[in-house]
C-alpha cells in the first residue's frame, strides 16, 4: 500500500532544492539514502542499541556529567526510545539539555522546529510542553527521513500528524504539521509562540535565513537558536551568528552553548573541540530591548 504523505514528499524534492545552499546540494544529492532512518546524511545520527552503547555512555558522562541522566527529559525521551530499540546518542542528548532549560523559561502552546533531524526537536516538544501543536519546517529529504521515524512511534505524534504541501492548506487541529521548505508562508498567519532552531541557520543562504526570520518576526513570538559563531560553507556563503537580523529583539539569554563545544569520538584523544564556538540565545520579538 502506498504511503500517501510519503509519496508527497517524494514528488516534491525538487521543489525544496531550491531552498538549498551549497552544504546541502553536497550532503542531500541524487545518491543520498535518505529513505533510510539509520543514514548520518549530516542532519543527526540515529543509534540502535547495541553492546557498543557503553562506551557512548562512558563518554558522555566524561564530557557532560551523570546528572542529565536523571533529568525527567532523559526519562522521557528514553521510555520513547526504549520502544524502538534506539539509544539516546550526543545528537539527542544536547536537544534534551535544550528543553530542560527552555521549559524553565517558557510554556508555548505552538512550537516550530525549523531543521530538525531524526525528530530530536519534534519528540522533545512533545515531550516538554504540555499540549503543544508542533510545526516541523525543512528540506523534503529530511522531512521523508523523520516521517519514518515517526511511524514507528506508538504516540499522538505518529497518530496525528498531516503534510502542508499546498498554499491554501487549512491548519487543523492535528498535533504535528510536517512543512517543506517551499511552503514555509504558511508559517506567516500560524500564531506560533516559540521557534526553535539547532544547527540549522549556519548551513542556509542568507536568503533563506532571512525569510525564516522575517516569519518570526511576523509572528511576534520567541526563538531560540544555536549555532555556530561563523561558518562559510561549500560555495563560499559566510554566515555569522552575531549578524542574524535580531534587530531589537529582546535577549532573554545569550551566552556560549555549554553543551555543544566539545564531542567524543575512537579517535585518540577522544574527546574534541568543534570546529569553532557555537553560541545559543534565547529572544522575544514580541518584545523591545
Amino acid at each position: 500500500m502506498t504511503d500517501n504523505i510519503l509519496s508527497r514528499l517524494i514528488n516534491n524534492i525538487e521543489k525544496t532544492n531550491e531552498n538549498k545552499s551549497s552544504y546541502w546540494k553536497h550532503h542531500l544529492n541524487d545518491k543520498s539514502n535518505f529513505m533510510s532512518e539509520h543514514e548520518h546524511l549530516n542532519f543527526g545520527s540515529y543509534t540502535k542499541k547495541s553492546f557498543k552503547n557503553l562506551a557512548h555512555i562512558f563518554f558522555q558522562n566524561i564530557l557532560l556529567g551523570n546528572k542529565l541522566f536523571r533529568t525527567e527529559t532523559y526519562k522521557r525521551y528514553k521510555d520513547e526510545f526504549d520502544l524502538i530499540n534506539r539509544f539516546i546518542d550526543l545528537d539527542t542528548i544536547r536537544h534534551i539539555l535544550t528543553f530542560e532549560k527552555l521549559k524553565e523559561l517558557i510554556q508555548p502552546k505552538s512550537v516550530c522546529i525549523i531543521g530538525d533531524g531524526k525528530i530530536n526537536g519534534v519528540l522533545g516538544a512533545y515531550l516538554t510542553f504540555k499540549d503543544v501543536k508542533i510545526y516541523s519546517v525543512n528540506l523534503s529529504e529530511t522531512l521523508i527521513n523523520d516521517y519514518k521515524i515517526l511511524k514507528k512511534l506508538k504516540n499522538e505524534l505518529s497518530e496525528s500528524l498531516d503534510l502542508i504541501d499546498n498554499s491554501n492548506f487549512n491548519l487543523g487541529d492535528n498535533k504535528l504539521h510536517l512543512i517543506p521548505a517551499n511552503f514555509k508562508d504558511i508559517l506567516y498567519e500560524a500564531n506560533i509562540d516559540l521557534f526553535i532552531n539547532i544547527s540549522s541557520f549556519q548551513e542556509m543562504t542568507i536568503n533563506e535565513l532571512n525569510e525564516y526570520f522575517n516569519i518570526i518576526k511576523k509572528n511576534k513570538s520567541k526563538l531560540y537558536c544555536c549555532n555556530r559563531e561563523y561558518k562559510k560553507l561549500y560555495a563560499n556563503e559566510e554566515l555569522f551568528f552575531d549578524k542574524y537580523p535580531w534587530e531589537d529583539s529582546k535577549r532573554i539569554f545569550w551566552e556560549d552553548c555549554p553543551w555543544y563545544q566539545n564531542y567524543y569520538s575512537s579517535k585518540f584523544p577522544f574527546i574534541h573541540k568543534y570546529h569553532g564556538n557555537i553560541k545559543h540565545c534565547l529572544v522575544d520579538f514580541g518584545a523591545k530591548n
